[in-house]
């Protein structure tokens, strides 16, 4: 049962110790930016997200190995202390978003998943969700496509283990970790690729690596379906935390794509403000 979300977990238990705090983050904010941060956080708590109930974490993360983590990974993204690599990201995703896209669309984030997942062909059979968090646009993806196996990787334990109870009736969903630059999956096995607000948190030596594999996973001509925040947005809208805001101010999607190799370059503005890009793997 979707209940308001409830923001006491910002007084949890942080995993791992965080080398960063929002105290002294927010103190190095722009007034104008801080007071954006905090409208979204007052949002948040208003927003109707699935009731997780008690989570035993040390239980939880006791099934997943030991990974080591890239350093770009390793940031105080949107300004929670240890980034995605704690659970306070995880229980805020759905919620966070949902406060963010308030005003985008009638059914907010999860009205601009299903946008985007329309154009995931209706022929893919096998579709991978890079960079997926709690799998929300991957499970949009397989609701639309019931007869695609549909995987969704996320490298934090945290979102993994949020994503399966969020996202649990999904019988064609499977979510596990990895590392959207190194997804485990064999070669040119799958239709389509899908990757949604993962680019502006990864520098371009990232984006270059997820493109490569992007590439060697999809089958020829395959799709990928790239979608992504407006270039000036980590200045002008949100004011959380954006370690790699500098590159994505000049960051050009049609030519990273078409450095990787891509082709048949289509743009769709099928769910704003979010932008979206078509490319076909070489046949």
């Amino acid at each position: 049962m979707p209940s308001a979300f409830d923001l006491s977990f910002l007084a949890s238990k942080q995993r791992p110790a965080p080398a960063w705090h929002l105290e002294t983050i927010a103190a190095e904010m722009a007034e104008p930016d801080k007071a954006r941060m905090l409208r979204v956080i007052g949002r948040m708590g208003a927003q109707q997200v699935p009731a997780h109930g008690a989570i035993d974490w040390d239980a939880e993360l006791a099934a997943f190995g030991a990974i080591e983590f890239p350093s770009y990974y390793l940031q105080p993204f949107h300004s929670i202390p240890g980034g995605y690599l704690n659970e306070a990201a995880a229980l805020g995703d759905r919620a966070a978003l949902e406060a963010i896209y308030e005003d985008a669309h009638p059914e907010k984030s999860l009205g601009l998943r299903r946008a985007i997942a329309a154009l995931i062909p209706v022929d893919a059979r096998r579709v991978l969700d890079l960079g997926a968090g709690t799998a929300d646009g991957g499970a949009a993806i397989a609701r639309r496509l019931p007869d695609a196996a549909v995987t969704a990787i996320d490298a934090s334990p945290f979102m993994v283990i949020v994503g399966r109870r969020q996202n649990g009736d999904v019988p064609n969903l499977r979510i596990e970790q990895g590392f959207a630059e190194r997804s485990g999956v064999a070669d040119a096995s799958v239709d389509a690729v899908h990757i949604t607000l993962l680019f502006h948190e990864c520098p371009n030596t990232a984006k270059r690596a997820i493109l490569a594999e992007c590439r060697r996973v999809l089958r020829p001509g395959g799709t990928l379906v790239l979608s992504d925040t407006p270039n000036d947005d980590l200045y002008t809208y949100r004011g959380f935390y954006e370690p790699y805001k500098e590159e994505w101010l000049r960051f050009d999607p049609d030519a990273f794509l078409l450095e990787a190799g891509f082709g048949e370059i289509e743009a769709h503005e099928v769910a704003a403000p979010l932008w979206s890009r078509v490319a076909r793997s070489a046949a």
